[in-house]
């Protein structure tokens, strides 16, 4: 799995590689100090668990990156419970109520059992070795359902040591979404375009019902004789077990922003029902479903893939995130806290300091914008009330260090007080992915900004309103842009393609190819002392012109054996501003590359097998900082580095 910047930049989902072990690095390579704290892991939750007899055991399922793990203390520490199913992506889990140790994974290739705690994890051939998407368990601890792709519904009745298909029926080939079992023993599946079946006394039918007769079923608990069904979205509520059916929920989440993904319901009759949301935080309901409150500000950033309740004290409740790991809350979600701060790593893709102030420092995360103020010791959220940012692109206003713009999945966000509110600038176009941005330092009120599907947007009032500008670029996207320092009037822009130039502000673009087949620019970069000296960092490598972009040749990055690899893929060039001759490209997987002789040659220069996304010189403070896959890094140059 890669946790390329070029994924998240031809729109498709993300995924995440798990953190690289430190090994042994050569001596030579210069040292860097990680200084991340207070920025999440990204880590994408799966499904949690929490053992019905002993609530502080918790089961958690990442599959950003992958994994299987296990808490007994509620959260507060974690370890590793994969063993035998290392880089299997498991879909559910259930525990047994009585034994913490026993726990059912619902997988790619089929269902599995642990006794041990996770240990250890064995196949259940009985299982067709199918891609399994939930699990049930009654409260005996011997009945498990479980159900997946094209499966139907399987049953165990002695705590899935066999398995038997639950019906031979038509329906036997019903892909199941979900399960939930009542106290009967009655077993309810969700399924994928079918509604709800029912599976009781060895026979299994079909849920009456229109309202629900073709719907997605992506959750569903049963509470007492109160069924309810998270459908296409919209959650039903039954309280004849299946007979009747009606809608409950926030009354105006069917005309609002609100979209539904996750369900969480507490046991018995006065129990709280909950409700996750895409990027709008949790919806709490203690009538039934009669009314709900919105809650849960600290998620409202996040994507709420699952939520699982404590059995046993009402209010506290996990909430598992699309990238932001797992957040507890023990006030019915009035407020919320990561657990899971232990996994994965944060992915930081944009860094941005004014030239004159080298505090504040800025970095653009997959969940938003963080600030520090103390060199990286600690960072703090700033764009949260914002919603859900995925940020790719910083730039800081140079003659005004209180503006800064992001480039954000939904567009381009500004700030005018140094990064305390943040206010929608691109919100005229609607949800434009955007890659870069980029101020022109010859008038501060042009700004640039490189999108998916947009070309190059422009502003001509200071973030106001914006406009792309097309006129000869041949793609739909730019990865890339950079304004001539001496030239306002010229313009570079790297699309999936090419490199295309401009020499009338953007009011027309030439093709600018650095090869004779396509490949993809992530980054450029115009030397400040020759401005016919442009450079491109590309899926193959960096590439170098010194005609203003009229012809290009390739600078091969030197791998560690000493070899031309040309495959090499550079998503950040940045220039040294005391050194004409130095310059930094940061790699996919092959940390940074230092070249002190313009390009002509490059030696790696620490981070191996670390993907950089950006990098900054702070030439003030003496230091040079790296955003990575595993978050932000520092180093201080020496003297004969920033002469």
């Amino acid at each position: 799995m890669s946790t390329a910047r070029s994924v998240l930049r031809v729109a498709v989902p993300v995924f995440y590689v798990t953190l690289l072990g430190q090994g042994c690095r050569p001596s030579s390579l210069p040292d860097w100090q990680p200084v991340s704290e207070g920025i999440p892991g990204q880590v994408g939750i799966a499904a949690v668990a929490v053992a019905p007899g002993h609530p502080q055991v918790l089961y958690l399922s990442a599959y950003e990156p992958g994994g299987l793990y296990r808490s007994a203390d509620g959260g507060q520490t974690w370890v590793t419970a994969s063993g035998g199913l290392e880089g299997t992506v498991v879909y559910g889990l259930a525990v047994a109520p009585d034994d913490a140790h026993l726990v059912f994974a619902a997988a790619l290739g089929g269902g599995y059992r642990s006794s041990d705690g996770g240990e250890s994890w064995q196949c259940m051939s009985d299982l067709p070795p199918a891609s399994l998407y939930a699990l049930g368990v009654h409260s005996d601890g011997q009945a498990v359902w479980a159900g997946g792709e094209a499966t139907g519904l399987w049953h165990s009745a002695n705590a899935g040591q066999t398995w038997d298909q639950a019906s031979t029926a038509p329906d036997q080939y019903i892909t199941v979404l979900s399960l939930a079992v009542s106290r009967e023993g009655t077993a309810y599946a969700g399924t994928a375009g079918q509604g709800l079946w029912v599976y009781d006394k060895g026979t299994v039918r079909k849920v009456a019902g229109e309202q629900l007769a073709s719907t997605h079923v992506t959750a569903l608990a049963a509470r007492d004789d109160a069924l309810y069904v998270l459908g296409d979205g919209i959650l039903y509520h039954s309280g004849d077990l299946g007979l009747t059916w009606h809608p409950v929920g926030p009354p105006d989440w069917q005309t609002s922003s609100w979209q539904t993904l996750s369900l969480g319901v507490e046991p018995g009759p006065r129990g709280a029902i909950y409700l996750g949301s895409q990027g709008s935080g949790v919806a709490v309901s203690d009538d039934g479903g009669m009314t709900w409150a919105q809650s849960g500000s600290g998620l409202w950033h996040a994507d709420i893939t699952c939520l699982a309740a404590d059995p046993s004290t009402p209010g506290t409740l996990y909430a598992g995130t699309l990238h932001n790991g797992l957040h507890k809350t023990e006030d019915s979600g009035q407020s919320w806290r990561l657990v899971s701060g232990q996994l994965g790593a944060p992915l930081v893709s944009a860094l941005a300091q004014h030239r004159s102030q080298p505090q504040p420092l800025f970095a653009g995360a997959l969940d938003g914008i963080y600030r520090t103020g103390d060199g990286g010791k600690s960072w703090h959220l700033m764009s949260a009330a914002s919603g859900q940012l995925a940020v790719q692109g910083l730039s800081i206003d140079p003659q005004n260090p209180k503006i800064v713009y992001a480039g954000t999945n939904a567009g381009v966000y500004q700030s005018s007080d140094g990064g305390q509110t943040w206010r929608w600038a691109s919100e005229d176009l609607g949800r434009v992915t955007v890659f870069n941005v980029t101020v022109d330092a010859h008038n501060q009120r042009c700004i640039y900004a490189g999108s998916w599907g947009n070309n190059v947007l422009r502003s001509n009032d200071g973030g106001m309103t914006w406009a792309p500008i097309h006129h000869g670029l041949e793609t739909l996207s730019a990865h890339a842009f950079a304004v001539d320092p001496h030239d306002p009037r010229r313009l570079y822009a790297g699309t999936v393609e090419a490199v295309y130039r401009s020499t009338d502000g953007g009011e027309t673009w030439q093709k600018s190819a650095p090869s004779t087949r396509p490949i993809t620019t992530f980054a450029l970069a115009i030397s400040p002392a020759d401005d016919q000296t442009v450079y491109a960092g590309t899926t193959e490598g960096v590439y170098k012109s010194t005609d203003g972009g009229g012809t290009w040749r390739p600078q091969p990055l030197q791998h560690s054996d000493a070899q031309p690899r040309q495959s090499i893929s550079v998503m950040a060039l940045t220039l040294d501003p005391q050194q004409a001759d130095a310059l930094y490209a940061g790699t996919e997987h092959h940390g940074l590359y230092r070249s002190s002789d313009r390009g002509e040659t490059w030696e790696q220069w620490g981070l191996p097998g670390i993907s950089v996304y950006a990098i900054l010189m702070d030439s003030a403070s003496g230091l040079i900082w790296a955003g990575t896959e595993e978050g932000v890094y520092r180093r201080e140059l020496a003297a004969n580095e920033t002469e």
